[in-house]
Formats: C-alpha cells, sequence, structure tokens
C-alpha cells in the first residue's frame, strides 16, 4: 500500500469515522465509501440469462426455446435495450431503501460504480450521449435518480440532460395496478430544449425498474419529440416476474 494511500485511510478514519450503512462494521477505506468491502462483495449481481431486450431474468428454458421475454415478443420495446445491475432483493433492495428513504446521499457514487459496471458492454458513444435521469416533480429536490445520474456522469464522463421535466403529480407507483400505473404517468413529462438530444445516445438512469411504465412513457415522449439515437436504460435492481 502505498504510504499516501496509508496517511489518507487514517486521517478519514481519524476525523471522519463512518461505519457500513449494511452490517455496521467500521470501514477502512481510501474512497470513504460507505459501504465496505464484504458487503460490496455480498451484492447480487445478474449472472443469469437475460432477455436480450429488457434484460429481464429468464429460466434457461424459456431463454433457449424464445431468446427474449413474452412482453418483448408482444410488442417492441420503445428502447434499444435496458439492463439492471441485479435483482431487487437481499442486500441490494436493502442498500437502494437506505439510499431512497433514510438519507444516505453519499451511496451515489458507488451505486453509480454499479451501473458503470453495467454498462461496460453498452455500445454507447461516448462523445455524443446524454444520460437523462429519470425526473421528479420540481416539488421535490434532489432525488435518487438525479444524484445516480451525476454521480454517473463524474465516472464515464457523460453530460447530464436537464430538459426532462415532471410537469404532473403522479401518486406513487407501488401498489398501483397496471392501469393505475399507465394513467398515472400519461402527460406526466415534458421536453424542453429537445433539440440537444437530437441524433444523440440517450442513457435514461433510474434506480429500480418494477413494470417499466415510467420509463416506457419517457422513451415515447423522446422517440415522438426528437429524433434521438439509441436509448438505453440502466437501473440499479430490477423486479423479476420470473423465479428459478
Amino acid at each position: 500500500m502505498r504510504g499516501s494511500t496509508l496517511f489518507r485511510q487514517v486521517s478519514q478514519a481519524l476525523f471522519f469515522p463512518q461505519s457500513c450503512v449494511l452490517c455496521d462494521e467500521w470501514i477502512l477505506n481510501s474512497d470513504f465509501s460507505p459501504l465496505c468491502q464484504t458487503c460490496l462483495l455480498s451484492l447480487e449481481e445478474h449472472h443469469q440469462r437475460i432477455c436480450s431486450y429488457c434484460g429481464i431474468r429468464l429460466p434457461g428454458s424459456v431463454l433457449e426455446a424464445l431468446g427474449t421475454c413474452p412482453a418483448c415478443r408482444a410488442g417492441a420495446p420503445p428502447f434499444d435495450f435496458a439492463r439492471s445491475y441485479g435483482p431487487y432483493a437481499g442486500n441490494l433492495r436493502t442498500l437502494i431503501w437506505k439510499f431512497k428513504f433514510e438519507g444516505h446521499r453519499r451511496l451515489a457514487d458507488p451505486l453509480a460504480a454499479f451501473l458503470e459496471s453495467r454498462l461496460s458492454n453498452s455500445g454507447l458513444r461516448a462523445h455524443s450521449t446524454w444520460i437523462v435521469p429519470v425526473p421528479a416533480h420540481p416539488s421535490r429536490k434532489r432525488t435518487r435518480a438525479f444524484l445516480l445520474g451525476h454521480a454517473l456522469s463524474h465516472r464515464i464522463g457523460v453530460p447530464v440532460f436537464s430538459g426532462l421535466h415532471r410537469v404532473k403529480t403522479t401518486r406513487p407507483q407501488p401498489g398501483l395496478t397496471v392501469q393505475e400505473r399507465l394513467t398515472n404517468v400519461r402527460k406526466a413529462f415534458r421536453l424542453c430544449e429537445e433539440e440537444q438530444l437530437n441524433d444523440r445516445d440517450v442513457l435514461i438512469v433510474d434506480d429500480v425498474w418494477t413494470t417499466g411504465i415510467t420509463v416506457a412513457e419517457i422513451c415515447r415522449l423522446l422517440r415522438h419529440e426528437t429524433p434521438v439515437g439509441k436509448i438505453i436504460v440502466v437501473t440499479l435492481a430490477r423486479v423479476s416476474r420470473w423465479h428459478p
């Protein structure tokens, strides 16, 4: 270990002591992460076979026979493809909950690192891409998608597009039926300065993918209002309809 790294770790431990947000063990690391290495390695990634379009986990028999999930076969999704870091379960679910509802904003950077790893083979044009976080209503301040988007921007060197706005106060999606979700997000978003997106790839960023209805509404707006290039969706976790 380099002397400067050791000095930084010791200094942080002395003046900014912290414990892991998952296991409460004392942390000593060089990047002041609120997540210890043991808990980091415990987070489940998507290693199973997935739908090539929407990225949902599929039983091997379904993928071998059909290649994609039933929803994507029934109708082409409004994006090019979507990927999630892992299933919405276990420690990953707990971590997202702490980030969203318990004020652990310093988790934005390690969570953005998960998104970065999932995008390693995305085919994005690095110098012709915008990050588009799923926006909240103006009455709500910096949301998890906003923080994730900006943290990912710092990591991959892609700017954040701030011209997508939520103009309708929507109900929380959890607990709503599919039809209620569709009605809830219909005409909920508006684009400004959309010419900045002309022929540019778009990377939509959010924390959890449940049904994909909100993302689909944003994708339809982007396709209708501007000649965007590729649309890729990346989320931290995916609620699966399939169980191994």
